[in-house]
């Protein structure tokens, strides 16, 4: 080993998953669900998240996918409205598909937030903080 670092970070890497080996053994080895509802459960075979609490995680998350759709959004307008497209596109190529991958990716989050109507659907408080947290680190990286 080259680093001084490799020794303990491979201590760390195998105790922490001899310790998640050694819990599920504890446990019986088989992982069972809690199911709380004929919904919840009709919800999870169909594979949609589950949002149906509010939680500062959800907030982080929501935030986090609503700042890169603003940013992706922010970033087409730029490169349509320029004169010189191409000089845009050639700086900020990469930064616009990354954005757009990442909204690709938190599709479940908007659907979510803005489109479902069940009780698994992001809480309206989360929706509203985090848009408001959203416009608050677009409007700061405005200016």
């Amino acid at each position: 080993m080259s680093s001084s670092w490799g020794l303990p970070f491979s201590y760390v890497m195998f105790a922490s998953s001899a310790y998640s080996l050694l819990e599920f053994v504890n446990c019986g080895g088989t992982v069972r669900g809690k199911v709380a509802d004929d919904h919840v459960h009709q919800r999870y075979e169909q594979e949609i998240m589950e949002f149906g609490t509010t939680s500062p995680m959800f907030t982080i998350l929501a935030t986090l996918a609503l700042f890169n759709l603003l940013s992706f959004i922010g970033g087409i307008k730029k490169v349509s409205m320029d004169d010189v497209h191409t000089k845009v596109f050639n700086l900020y190529g990469f930064q616009i598909l990354l954005c757009c991958l990442l909204v690709f990716l938190n599709l479940p989050i908007y659907q979510g937030m803005f489109f479902r109507s069940d009780s698994g659907k992001m809480p309206p408080s989360v929706t509203y903080q985090s848009l408001a947290f959203a416009l608050l680190a677009c409007t700061i990286t405005m200016y």
